[in-house]
């Protein structure tokens, strides 16, 4: 299935796409403090340009954890949707590409967004070893070491589920279970694409898509959690129906972009990691009976 927004197609994303995908991921996130202080690193990581461009190790690593995120989705019958530019879908159909709008040429700049939903009940679990491991999430989890596993695990996740279980108690929503609801388990836009908010209209399409399906099948729309790290995050999610559950403050020892502080790092430095270094869990609600909820 796909559709149009202005200059914009949405679609399903093809496997055949996660490395261009994760390298747009790993673009995008590049200056986001959680996922360098994920990976205790001294110094930040070069944007990576090409699908063949050599990589260094940790590069590798981590590119390697948004290939996971795909699979993972997949294999938990998530939906992983791609925005991308009218201009550069295939002029004529043929035997590799049957349909001209399913796939694009694929230079990475005619991407606009990523987006990644997981349907409730479904989460990555140490309950579920077998789907971590092909998925690639445990290998990659694996890769981080004991202090970026206690990290992402204890630390960020830990956070994660006492806010937006508080946040959920406090509103009757879901039985204060994130479990019950669907989350977006990422929503990227394309640092080298140039236009409107495509991120946010592709996550807002793909939601009102879901909530469309869970009617059809004869069901009620789920409400939809996701996780920021960033004001840019609050502010756009805000603007396409999600409320703030709940923020906290991390100590993480290093600088804005997660970078490890060194002995030299002055107070403005220090005080501008404390100002970033923030976790927020966000809830939107379906909407109400009688108002349209249709997936252009």
């Amino acid at each position: 299935m796909s559709a149009t927004d202005g200059e914009l197609v949405f679609r399903d994303a093809d496997p055949s796409e996660d490395d261009e995908l994760a390298r747009i991921m790993y673009n995008s996130f590049l200056p986001i403090w959680n996922h360098n202080w994920f990976q205790c690193l001294n110094l930040p990581l070069d944007l990576i340009i090409s699908t063949t461009s050599s990589l260094t190790p940790l590069q590798a690593r981590r590119l390697a954890f948004y290939r996971s995120w795909f699979r993972l989705v997949r294999a938990h019958s998530g939906a992983v949707t791609l925005a991308y530019t009218l201009s550069t879908k295939y002029s004529a159909a043929s035997s590799s590409t049957p349909d001209p709008q399913l796939f694009t040429t694929s230079p990475s700049n005619s991407i606009a967004a990523v987006v990644l939903l997981l349907p409730p009940h479904a989460r990555p679990s140490w309950f579920e070893p077998l789907t971590a491991w092909r998925s690639g999430l445990l290998p990659s989890l694996l890769g981080l070491g004991l202090r970026g596993m206690w990290r992402v695990i204890v630390t960020f996740e830990g956070n994660i589920g006492r806010m937006i279980s508080a946040g959920l108690k406090a509103r009757n929503v879901a039985e204060g279970h994130e479990g019950n609801l669907v989350m977006c388990h990422g929503c990227v836009r394309n640092p080298q694409w140039e236009g409107r908010a495509p991120a946010r209209r592709l996550l807002d399409w793909e939601i009102k898509r879901w909530w469309k399906r869970e009617k059809e099948a004869g069901g009620s729309p789920t409400p939809v959690w996701l996780d920021t790290t960033i004001d840019e995050g609050v502010r756009a999610y805000e603007a396409v129906g999600f409320e703030l559950l709940g923020e906290c403050a991390v100590d993480t020892g290093a600088d804005a972009m997660g970078i490890r502080l060194g002995l030299e790092a002055n107070e403005e430095t220090k005080e501008e990691a404390r100002k970033r270094s923030r976790q927020r869990v966000m809830l939107r609600m379906p909407p109400e009976e009688g108002k349209s909820n249709e997936a252009s």
